[in-house]
């Protein structure tokens, strides 16, 4: 069991092999553990795993520490093998889960729903070749296996490893935050449910764990709705009581790091009264443009424009 696990060809190719896969793979790990780089750390991250995605926790947490801890485990070469297979598993639940459906390339050119699977492939494909060759030159599992004789060339590379922790830790989020991979498709997901799971499907208690406890929504329906949960949740009740069938379909959504732009068609058939206005049995089918801000995995702010205009002449209000 130690020789399979630990034994490695002390050559280059493992070393760069698993350099490259611990290297790309920490950033990641990191948004999530830690809340570097932009990310929402782990409370928001563990609350977007199980609260928007319904993950179990067990699952969630799994997924937090193999970034994390595969990765660091992988720059220096510990269990290179081992953690290899729990990344190979990792990607191919990511691929099923949150990019199967969007095909194989990436979103080059913003055509798709979100990002295709090429990028997790290739992880799956490093790592496979660190399980086959070992974790390679100047790595712990060398000292585990064959215990050689540190010389300076090791040293030096624990001293490269040592500066890259201390210049990853005293980094500021202005200097390396980007608009990453995982924070996009976050936010991507968490807007889908928003509109999928509330709107459309009635779910208001899911609010709680989408929106932020100081939810501001700028352009409410109704005049000064309190802040968080509690203010939307009548709103979309009110709506969907008005409209029964009402429906959002996003058709085109622009994702950043910190906001989300979702133009959306808002379809259903007035047979109630909403806000004051008596059923008119007719249906409507009207644009929208929604901006919503996220703040530490949740929407913090909201803001809205819909074709008012062509909605009161299909309700028959206005002519």
């Amino acid at each position: 069991m130690k020789k399979n696990i630990f034994a490695t060809n002390n050559d280059w190719t493992g070393l760069i092999i698993r350099l490259t896969l611990g290297l790309i793979l920490f950033p990641h790990g990191a948004q999530k553990m830690l809340g570097w780089f932009g990310g929402p750390g782990f409370a928001g991250e563990m609350g977007f795993f199980t609260g928007t995605l319904h993950l179990p926790w067990i699952i969630a947490f799994a997924v937090i520490f193999i970034e994390f801890f595969g990765a660091i485990a992988l720059i220096v070469g510990f269990a290179s093998r081992l953690w290899s297979v729990a990344i190979i598993g990792l990607f191919i639940g990511i691929i099923f889960v949150a990019h199967v459906e969007n095909g194989f390339f990436m979103n080059w050119f913003g055509t798709q729903k979100g990002e295709g699977y090429e990028y997790h492939l290739l992880f799956i494909g490093l790592a496979i070749a660190v399980i086959l060759n070992g974790s390679g030159k100047y790595a712990v599992d060398n000292i585990i296996w064959k215990r050689p004789v540190v010389n300076n060339s090791t040293l030096a590379l624990v001293s490269l490893m040592l500066l890259l922790g201390t210049a990853c830790g005293t980094a500021t989020a202005p200097a390396v935050a980007t608009t990453g991979t995982d924070v996009e498709a976050h936010n991507k997901q968490l807007v889908e449910r928003y509109f999928n799971d509330v709107w459309n499907k009635g779910n208001v208690d899911l609010l709680d764990s989408l929106l932020s406890p100081d939810y501001i929504n700028h352009t409410p329906s109704t005049p000064n709705p309190p802040k968080g949960a509690v203010g939307l949740k009548p709103i979309v009740n009110a709506i969907r009581k008005g409209f029964p069938d009402l429906h959002y379909e996003i058709r085109d959504m622009v994702v950043t790091s910190n906001r989300v732009v979702a133009r959306v068609i808002m379809t259903g058939t007035q047979t109630d009264t909403l806000f004051g206005t008596p059923p008119t049995g007719k249906s409507v089918s009207v644009n929208q443009i929604n901006i919503e801000e996220i703040v530490d995995g949740k929407i913090a702010e909201h803001w809205r424009v819909t074709d008012e205009l062509t909605m009161m002449k299909q309700l028959g209000v206005i002519k």
